[in-house]
């Protein structure tokens, strides 16, 4: 046997590991996963535990790294996800066969042991959190009406015809998100209305930035607007989107832009790309755009940001800007899409540069003497990252700035007011300038990533609104269950929790799969034990069928040899008769 159920996710992770690039960088091709969804899942859970496997590795000396010959290996990357599979992966050991699984099955009880001692149950993060499928529509090229239909055709096919997957819900915060089950098994990238640009599959946090910028405020935003990082164009599309729908609602005639950054050619290309497919009008042929009848217009820049002077005539009329700079990612827990750092040393490094470049790119955004909103967002969860930004960047800004009513403020986004969790107060922010921040716990119960938004306004502009009240954002279409509050919530099995057994006595609820703890050979029996209790454990969809079909063989081969015995007797009968 070999080990092909792994070589493409082997010869992914390598790539990933010698160019030293994200897993979306090298996975994705023109805005398309070049690879399986099964490969690329079995990277990204491989990739977030590739730290606690180096700490396994390297553990003693580094014995267990000689022992397999981690360093002599042709293929890393295979080695890394044959050693996820059996010590993290959902069922505890590795299928097919091959001298590296051999190699490695040979110090299964040494690899076991090393792991229970050094890798705590807080540090496994592969599996324990499971958020709702998120799908935000389109508004540029469809209706959320149009969007549910399709949705429920699609749910009410196969394995989803079973009770509570085929729920649709919408958002409670973000208009036109819809909810779906985790559980809900659609071959998305299949789908026309994916390949048409009509649906987003977008994480729900990711979403908040474009929803503070357009609804921040309570009065409408104005003129155009700088997506100072856009590539690769997600919070881009549906800050058009969100525009779109004000416009739609407006008196006025008078388009707007959405001018989407990137210093990178490679990065820009895949911004046209992509936006082609999700926008009407796309361009930088600003003749083109204003001939258009649409809108809002897409238009992708080459442009540094930093470079990028305030006083151009090509700004002339920005009136809003959106910064999501690169940072460290800390806040991704469920799908992780980039390399992190093994070294706390090299980790508070990172974050340290990340953070004077973050601070850099704020402080020019409010040197923009015509903007008048900025959001600032990132997805780590960091403070040095988050309120230290946003804190050191106001209070340099200004003092810069003569007129008082041009200075900035940080304002609660109206989009965002039923939000509970906040930021985090440090010395340079009073309670009510941290109470305007959100911040995102995807460890913590918030059923999404971890993020980070902040919005300001000029002084003025606070001023102007007062006493103005905001529209009802979110609608429910014909289709939809209802507004969502939580009922595909999945528990966090990162932590221990006090459970009552019989008599009312505590016990400890074991945390994570019992069964990254046993042996291959454990698993199999107490899997074939598990499957006949009758308990609460929920056996895994694709074990819990396995198990099904094993038994059916199984009863069929007794009933063969029932059979088999009775032709036999009745043979010897006849022949002693």
């Amino acid at each position: 046997m070999s080990t092909s159920p792994y070589n493409a996710a082997g010869k992914l992770l390598n790539q990933i590991l010698q160019q030293k690039k994200s897993i979306k960088t090298v996975a994705f091709s023109k805005s398309k996963l070049t690879c399986s969804k099964a490969t690329y899942a079995t990277v990204c859970n491989t990739l977030q535990n590739k730290s606690n496997i180096d700490a396994i590795l390297n553990h003693n000396g580094g014995k267990l790294r000689k022992a397999i010959e981690m360093d002599k290996a042709r293929n890393t990357g295979l080695v890394y996800v044959l050693l996820y599979e059996l010590l993290f992966g959902p069922y505890g050991n590795i299928r097919g066969g091959g001298q590296l699984k051999r190699s490695i099955i040979k110090h299964e009880k040494a690899l076991r042991e090393t792991k229970n001692s050094v890798v705590k149950n807080s540090d496994i993060k592969s599996g324990s959190v499971t958020f709702p499928r998120y799908v935000r529509v389109n508004k540029l090229k469809a209706t959320t009406e149009e969007i549910v239909k399709v949705l429920q055709k699609e749910l009410g096919k196969g394995d989803n015809k079973k009770e509570n997957s085929k729920d649709i819900y919408v958002d409670p915060h973000v208009p036109d998100l819809l909810v779906l089950s985790p559980k809900s098994s659609i071959a998305w990238h299949e789908l026309d209305i994916v390949k048409e640009g009509k649906i987003i599959l977008q994480d729900k946090s990711s979403c908040f930035s474009a929803l503070a910028l357009a609804h921040g405020s309570a009065s409408s935003v104005e003129g155009d607007v700088i997506d100072a990082c856009a590539a690769p164009g997600n919070k881009t599309s549906h800050v058009a989107s969100l525009l779109y729908d004000q416009k739609k609602g407006s008196k006025s005639n008078k388009k707007c832009k959405v001018l989407g950054f990137d210093r990178s050619s490679a990065r820009l290309t895949i911004l046209k790309n992509r936006m082609s497919e999700l926008a009407p009008l796309v361009g930088d042929d600003m003749a083109t755009v204003r001939k258009s009848k649409f809108p809002v217009a897409i238009c992708p820049t080459h442009q540094d940001f930093l470079k990028a002077d305030p006083s151009d005539k090509m700004f002339k009329d920005v009136q809003s800007i959106l910064l999501d700079p690169s940072c460290s990612g800390s806040g991704i827990v469920n799908q992780p899409d980039r390399l992190g750092e093994s070294s706390k040393e090299k980790d508070n490094e990172r974050i340290e540069s990340l953070s004077n470049f973050q601070l850099l790119a704020l402080e020019h955004a409010m040197s923009f003497s015509k903007v008048d909103r900025i959001v600032y967002s990132t997805c780590s969860v960091h403070q040095r990252e988050n309120e230290d930004v946003v804190a050191a960047a106001m209070q340099e800004a200004n003092e810069e700035i003569e007129d008082e009513s041009n200075v900035w403020t940080l304002v609660a986004p109206v989009g965002l007011k039923d939000w509970k969790r906040r930021g985090i107060k440090n010395d340079d922010l009073t309670e009510d300038q941290s109470n305007c921040l959100i911040r995102v716990n995807g460890l913590d119960g918030d059923e999404t990533n971890g993020f980070f938004v902040s919005y300001f306004e000029r002084k003025k502009v606070v001023d102007a609104n007062k006493g103005v009240k905001a529209k009802s954002l979110i609608s429910i279409p014909k289709g939809v269950k209802g507004i969502y509050n939580g009922e595909f919530k999945v528990k966090l099995s990162t932590k221990k929790q006090d459970v009552k057994g019989k008599g009312g006595k505590k016990k400890d609820s074991k945390t994570l799969d019992e069964n990254n703890t046993l042996s291959s050979e454990e698993v199999q029996k107490k899997e074939t034990k598990a499957s006949g209790a009758k308990n609460n454990k929920v056996i895994p969809k694709k074990a819990a069928k396995k198990l099904a079909w094993k038994r059916k063989q199984m009863q069929q081969k007794l009933e063969r040899l029932k059979k088999q015995n009775a032709v036999k007797s009745s043979k010897n009968d006849k022949e002693t008769a």
